[in-house]
């Protein structure tokens, strides 16, 4: 059921996509002749005015066909005799709903709620760890550790943080509004034996916020976001970051998406988010086929004064399609191995 929504929610960011190229097209006077959501056979075909709207076998994917794009139609419709500044704003318009997707996705969490902090209360017992040796329940606050009183669950992190796993502490809780004093040994974190741990989650504080609030700060989000894919680019260029590591083809990212899907909405509608963010930048590469691509030379046509020669976009698009096809061939490979070898798809990394 997750690999389903997964798919579902891969595939709505997609038509958002191809939406906004329809959209704008039709704003700016083009005919669409097929808006398409999905590749290979037909399931459904249906005419709505100049449009037919179709749904095709392989879910993934979607297009949008406008007169004299990709074909000879001439005209007052075409797409080909809609001045410079139409045509960008048409090829523009997919990338920017995406990045209007992931701003809306965010404020809509930061309106659900975030975590902005950590109580010092047990909101979850780690099986078999020194919190569930001591009979620590849920619920319980931890008020002291090793005679210092704890405010903040940071309290609690720097006197644990010192210590190394064996070593002794005394913790003092609060159940009912009674108090009970507690001693043992510090166990390892299984994923960092010299990390010392007892073993309890503690409880997030959530904050709401009001709706322009929320767009401002998802606004913020999303320009954040981009510049860690920014940096992300630069580890890649530099090789500190693997890229057959961090590649992610449509498996894995169907892989990824469906766990995630399956530990709930909230993390998965920031999923959603980071996935329609990375399809708005990685559209705005200026390569042929993608949307950059055609942005570069609608600019190269108002530097040179005339449109740029059919054999030379055929070419460059040629060689864009074979490069596209080698990274998408190479992403899958990638993919495929990580499941027979049971690697993870994204490695845990950071700035």
């Amino acid at each position: 059921m997750t690999v389903l929504v997964a798919i579902v929610g891969l595939s709505a960011l997609i038509i958002i996509h191809e939406l906004g190229h329809l959209l704008t097209a039709k704003a700016m006077g083009v005919k669409v002749t097929e808006f398409g959501v999905g590749f290979g056979p037909p399931l459904l075909k249906r005419r709505l005015g100049k449009t037919v709207y179709s749904l095709r076998i392989i879910l993934l994917g979607g297009f949008v066909k406008m007169a004299g794009m990709n074909d000879d139609e001439e005209g007052p419709e075409s797409y080909n005799s809609k001045p410079a500044w139409r045509r960008a704003l048409i090829i523009f318009a997919g990338p920017f709903t995406n990045l209007l997707a992931a701003v809306l996705i965010f404020a809509g969490i930061f309106m659900v709620g975030v975590p902005t902090g950590v109580e010092p209360e047990v909101e979850q017992v780690v099986p078999g760890s020194l919190a569930s040796d001591l009979g620590l329940e849920k619920g319980d606050r931890i008020v002291s550790v090793d005679g210092a009183a704890v405010e903040e669950w940071q309290d609690l992190q720097g006197t644990v943080g010192e210590k190394r796993p064996g070593d002794e502490v005394t913790l003092v809780t609060e159940r009912n509004g009674e108090r009970e004093e507690h001693s043992g040994a510090l166990m390892a974190d299984p994923e960092d034996p010299e990390k010392a741990i007892i073993g309890v989650q503690p409880v997030l504080i959530y904050t709401s916020y009001g709706p322009l609030e929320a767009l401002w700060e998802g606004t913020k989000q999303t320009y954040e976001v981009v510049g860690l894919f920014g940096w992300f680019v630069g580890q890649l260029v530099t090789g500190q970051t693997s890229f057959y590591e961090n590649a992610a083809g449509p498996v894995g990212i169907v892989n990824v998406s469906s766990v995630v899907a399956s530990e709930g909405a909230f993390v998965f509608a920031q999923l959603l988010a980071f996935i329609s963010l990375n399809l708005a930048v990685f559209n705005l590469i200026p390569l042929l086929p993608l949307d950059g691509g055609h942005l570069f030379f609608i600019a190269a046509e108002k530097v040179l004064g005339r449109p740029v020669s059919p054999e030379t976009l055929a070419r460059v698009a040629a060689f864009g399609l074979a490069l596209m096809l080698m990274l998408f061939v190479f992403a899958t490979y990638a993919d495929l191995s990580k499941i027979f070898t049971g690697q993870p798809f994204i490695p845990e990394q950071g700035p």
